[in-house]
């Protein structure tokens, strides 16, 4: 049996060597920006676990400090994120927790103590204050944190407690790592 010449043996020598490599050299799937951005947060199960227990502290001191008893005034509604998330489709969620209502107001010369304990328990979450509404009988006070979610505290004809998520990816698509590329 002939051997084989120098050029055939490089020619499959440099054959073997394209074959092997060609796939180490493709770009991995594209990842959108705000993708990427959501990455970093915690997925939409964990920021609502933690905004639920967040809501439940400051229900019980309010309990503990005023005597208020609490009812629930809706349920959880979730929305899927848009402008602003290019690339994430329905991967990512917004959620509005339960409104926690308790009937009445709270007595005008204790809005200025509820307040500052709602806030002391969202500043232990990352929120900061951001005021909405001051006039007697009628007080909101707003909190948002670094992830987009926002906490309502404020007393009227109802004292009301609620929370909206900022945007978040589903645990799917945050253990996934991506957006499905078909």
């Amino acid at each position: 049996m002939p051997l084989p010449s120098r050029s055939a043996a490089r020619l499959a020598t440099l054959a073997l060597a394209l074959a092997l490599t060609s796939g180490c050299s493709q770009k991995p799937p594209y990842v959108p920006e705000g993708y990427a951005k959501m990455m970093k947060l915690p997925d939409i199960d964990q920021a609502k676990a933690t905004y639920t227990a967040m809501v439940t502290a400051i229900r019980d001191r309010l309990t503990a400090e005023f005597g208020r008893t609490w009812e629930k005034g809706s349920e959880v509604n979730s929305y899927t994120c848009g402008i602003g998330y290019i690339g994430v489709g329905s991967d990512s969620l917004k959620l509005h927790l339960p409104m926690w209502k308790s009937s009445g107001s709270l007595a005008e010369a204790d809005w200025p103590r509820a307040q500052a304990l709602v806030g002391q328990l969202a500043a232990g979450y990352g929120f900061r204050p951001a005021p909405e509404a001051n006039q007697p009988g009628n007080h909101t006070m707003g909190y948002t944190d670094p992830n987009g979610a926002m906490l309502h505290f404020g007393t009227g004809n109802f004292t009301v407690i609620e929370v909206t998520t900022g945007c978040h990816l589903t645990a799917e698509a945050h253990r996934r790592g991506g957006p499905t590329h078909d």
